[in-house]
């Protein structure tokens, strides 16, 4: 005859099953899969043997199946030492895996064919049990040995800095497993010794250890822990209700049978009663996220219609921040010239928003690691050293990567500010999300890639009516600086004539030996400036003109442009005694590029640097126009298979709300006196990013100076 007692070892078992295949469902076929499994096994072995030998009434037969069970306990303490050592990635050294298969072969063999571990089968208050044998306490002392010692290597195997935070936690929710399993196992085989009245709960203890261990090992993240543990108490209490209310019918009841059967209907209506309650308790505890899940989707779907890139990036962290309500929100968009991902917008929840500057090359092991990465992940799942390695002000929670067709980068979110953890609904919202924000960058990107080409369209036009005009203007110029150097020539014609002439009467005036000798050096001055005039005309427009690159690029000495440009600025202005222009290159260092167009950006650099200092000569006071020094620098180096050309002034420099406009066609920060149409930056801009694929920028602060770098490919 079954008892009731026996009908929970078998619901146990049948548990244990379930738990088997749904570890190797969640694990596939690993080789934690096969220890658990035969950690399963040695249960079965020790269940269903006890379970059996409480129905029988053959003294013979009890006595084999309590050695029998026995063989399962004797089992566990092995499987579990080596589930738990795979579990962390322990290699066993052979010396110590066969000390504890042989240790385990002996302790079964002494049970199966001797009575020194078990030595015989008695009655209890509660049932038939087995007992003790002499050198059932040697087996204690074995098992202590093992699980003491497997938690003390998995303890120190979670230093390994090779592991993820999350897989951390997971070992040391599973060291205090074993720890409280531990203390369970050796309460069970005190049962043994007979010294409780009340029957033995094995089954239990086993469910408790095992239900535990799937969970750690199974679950996503540790929300599902939390979840799990709820639903084990809810079942727990559920089934003690169902204890209590089963002994009392056995109690009052005459029939086994009819007793068996109310306990089964009593289990049917709890089942169906904690499914339900299962059911409210997840709606409860998932109401809140339920409702943010709705607010993103609902807000995802929006992104489209926002054109603008910053708008949109402000548009995403304030949603996040304000429907999940976490501590931070940043993203990370790639930027491909400086090939790094870069971040471009942080949002706290509390603090005051913080200006940080952040940004991972391609070749950093986090940018590594989330390339390969499709779906959002928690912080904890990265590998220690990954983690290390990214120094960032706030704790990170969650990554959600965006690597798609559109817009790559990522976003990383703080903890939730109730401290509740991300779940895998929150994860596939994510994931969608991250999706939808890529294709709304990229529209944004487009958007603005459209606008830009339409302002360059706008500024071609006018720039195509300019050069139109420029090209007749050049011309009625280039006339009469054909008429100047007829002039110059005719003039050192007549002078050189005269000279020969009226030798004699030359030599005996010095003063008018002089005066021809200046008209001559004034006829050849001008006849170089008209020259030099001439070419820069042809310059620009050979530029207006767009001639082929391949055509106009050579390689020059940089000494002749400067020259250049310093004789043209002789021309326009009067230079001080007391200006000093530096000249820090070689004679014959060498630049590749548009011999014409590098000669107009120098000049015209050179050209707003004399201006501002001009300019800010006229707002010093007397005393302090005295003491001024002027200075122009110019200097030429060379790094990384680059040029790099720098021009710097002690000017009055640039007013703070003109710096993002200097290089905006027809924007002049020049005196109306001036003759600054505020085209020439621009043009300057033009012929080093678009002619010659190179960049240009500048540091600049008022009445101190300004600072402009060029930096030229070395094609």
């Amino acid at each position: 005859m079954y008892t009731l007692y026996q009908f929970f070892i078998y619901l146990s078992a049948v548990i244990i099953i379930f738990l088997t295949l749904f570890v190797f469902y969640k694990n596939k076929a690993t080789v934690n899969s096969y220890i658990f499994s035969a950690l399963s096994s040695s249960f079965l072995l020790w269940l269903i043997s006890y379970a059996i030998m409480y129905s029988t009434q053959d003294e013979k037969a009890s006595y084999l199946l309590g050695h029998l069970g026995f063989t399962g306990i004797v089992l566990v303490p092995f499987f579990a030492t080596l589930f738990l050592f795979n579990f962390v990635n322990i290699k066993l050294k052979k010396p110590v895996l066969f000390l504890l298969a042989g240790t385990t072969i002996l302790f079964i063999f002494l049970t199966i064919f001797s009575n020194l571990i078990i030595s015989s089968i008695e009655t209890n208050q509660w049932g038939i049990y087995p007992v003790a044998g002499k050198f059932h306490f040697v087996f204690l002392i074995f098992v202590t040995i093992f699980f003491i010692g497997s938690i003390h290597s998995a303890y120190k195997n979670i230093q390994n800095d090779e592991i993820t935070s999350i897989q951390k936690q997971r070992i040391i929710y599973l060291i205090l497993v074993y720890g409280v399993y531990f203390i369970l196992f050796i309460f069970d085989n005190l049962f043994f010794y007979n010294i409780f009245s009340f029957e033995p709960v094995f089954y239990l203890t086993t469910l408790f250890f095992l239900t535990a261990t799937t969970i750690i090992i199974s679950s996503y993240n540790f929300s599902n822990i939390k979840i799990a543990s709820i639903k084990i108490l809810i079942f727990l209490f559920m089934l003690f209700l169902v204890l209590i209310l089963s002994n009392y019918i056995l109690i009052y009841s005459t029939n086994i049978h009819i007793s068996n059967l109310i306990t089964f209907l009593l289990t049917i209506g709890f089942f169906l009663v904690y499914k339900k309650i299962i059911s409210k308790t997840e709606k409860f505890l998932f109401a809140q996220n339920k409702h943010y899940q709705t607010l993103l989707i609902h807000a995802a779907s929006g992104m489209a219609k926002e054109h603008n890139l910053d708008r949109l990036l402000k548009l995403i962290s304030m949603i996040l921040l304000k429907t999940i309500k976490v501590s931070f929100v940043t993203l990370f968009l790639e930027n491909k010239d400086k090939k790094c991902f870069e971040i471009k917008i942080i949002r706290f929840y509390h603090q005051t928003n913080e200006e940080l500057m952040f940004s991972y090359d391609y070749d950093h092991p986090f940018i590594n690691f989330i390339k390969h990465k499709e779906d959002p992940f928690l912080f904890d799942e990265l590998p220690q050293f990954i983690a290390n390695s990214i120094v960032l002000p706030f704790r990170p929670a969650l990554i959600i990567p965006s690597f798609y067709d559109g817009v790559k980068g990522f976003m990383i979110i703080g903890e939730k500010n109730n401290k509740d953890v991300f779940t895998k609904e929150d994860m596939s919202t994510f994931k969608m999300l991250a999706r939808q924000t890529s294709l709304a960058m990229e529209n944004c990107l487009f958007f603005d890639e459209y606008k830009q080409a339409q302002e360059k369209i706008f500024a071609a036009e006018k720039l195509a009516s300019i050069g139109g005009l420029a090209e007749g203007v050049a011309h009625q110029i280039r006339n009469r600086l054909n008429q100047f150097s007829l002039i110059s020539g005719e003039l050192k014609f007549e002078v050189k004539d005269f000279e020969e002439n009226n030798e004699t009467y030359l030599n005996g005036n010095k003063q008018l030996q002089d005066t021809f000798k200046y008209i001559n050096e004034l006829a050849e001055s001008l006849k170089s400036n008209i020259t030099k005039t001439d070419e820069v005309i042809k310059g620009i427009l050979d530029f207006a003109k767009m001639k082929t690159k391949h055509r106009m690029f050579e390689t020059f000495i940089f000494k002749e442009v400067i020259d250049v440009a310093y004789e043209m600025l002789k021309v326009k202005h009067h230079l001080p005694d007391k200006l000093i222009i530096t000249k820090n290159f070689k004679d014959t260092d060498i630049v590749l590029g548009v011999k014409s167009q590098i000669t107009e950006v120098v000049y015209n650099l050179i050209d707003n640097a004399f201006e501002a200092i001009e300019e800010k000569q006229k707002t010093l006071s007397k005393d302090e126009a005295i003491k001024y020094i002027p200075k122009i620098d110019v200097s030429l180096t060379y790094k990384d298979n680059k040029t790099i050309i720098k021009i710097s002034d002690n000017g009055i420099g640039i007013k703070e709300e003109h710096t993002g406009k200097i290089f905006i066609p027809f924007f002049t920060t020049k005196a109306s006196c001036k003759s600054g149409t505020g085209i020439g930056m621009y043009i300057v801009k033009r012929m080093i990013a678009e002619n010659h694929k190179g960049k240009i920028w500048f540091e600049s602060k008022y009445m101190v100076g300004t600072d402009i770098t060029i930096e030229l490919p070395n094609l």
